[in-house]
């Protein structure tokens, strides 16, 4: 099954600005420390090609560092690489004696790659962990990963973890309201997407499945609003084109 185009679970990637400690001489060191820093601030503005290039001169001058891997994990995936982004995820985490934060990250490549027992199974480890800062991350990555397993069920669960973990997680809350669509409750859905709303005012996604729980109701008026509200937050958007539609037939 292909993965939703319109997942906003993230970011389910944990951002790896954290540097790791070094025997190397302190020349090295710093050149790799000034590379990976570079490459961090390519990583923000999503240029991933001068990234990769940064982090492999880093990582030429530290191989050692679970850092620069996590972050060569990241910039691979960006790249679609993703055979080489599952190889310094794994050496991250042999460095790093299994950072959660890495196997967050590693599970979110298992996601995009649709293996989604993989992306359990890294998601359940992290979240497991309790040095791990963002647990109900990993249990909306796992969540999302039952659901394309249609176990609806198990899905609502996990939804419900990351939830009890962080009450104002919009994409939880989102997330949530799919997999009571999916089961048929859709008064449920409706409160989920709801409640996403509460916490995410501009969340386009939310309106949009809002919208479609209210065909399914047959509240017509409120529908057109909630796509409404999708064309305002993402006009030029894949989603903003699919509510513009649902508006032409609707009315």
């Amino acid at each position: 099954m292909a993965r939703s185009r319109y997942l906003t679970v993230l970011p389910l990637l944990v951002a790896v600005f954290l540097m790791s400690g070094c025997s190397l001489p302190s020349t090295r060191k710093r050149d790799a420390d000034v590379h990976y820093t570079l490459g961090l601030s390519y990583l923000r503005e999503k240029d991933a090609t001068r990234a990769l290039k940064e982090f492999l001169e880093a990582e030429e001058y530290d191989s050692g560092r679970a850092d620069i891997q996590s972050a060569l994990g990241q910039t691979y995936q960006m790249k679609r690489a993703f055979s080489e982004a599952e190889k310094h995820y794994l050496r991250a985490l042999r460095l790093s004696n299994d950072s959660p934060d890495y196997q967050n990250n590693l599970a979110d490549l298992y996601l995009t790659m649709e293996r989604w027992d993989d992306a359990i199974l890294y998601f359940r480890k992290a979240a497991d962990n309790l040095l791990f800062g963002h647990p109900e991350v990993a249990y909306t990555g796992m969540g999302y990963a039952y659901h394309q397993k249609r176990e609806y069920l198990a899905a609502a669960s996990s939804y419900n973890e990351a939830l009890k973990n962080n009450p104002r997680y919009a994409p939880a809350h989102l997330q949530l309201g799919k997999a009571y669509y999916a089961l048929d409750k859709v008064e449920k859905a409706i409160a989920s997407y709801q409640q996403a709303l509460e916490y995410a005012p501009d969340f386009a996604q939310a309106h949009f499945e809002l919208g479609v729980a209210y065909i399914r109701t047959k509240q017509t008026t409120k529908a057109v609003a909630s796509f409404k509200e999708v064309q305002r937050l993402a006009p030029d958007s894949d989603l903003g084109r699919d509510a513009a539609d649902y508006i032409k037939i609707l009315k």
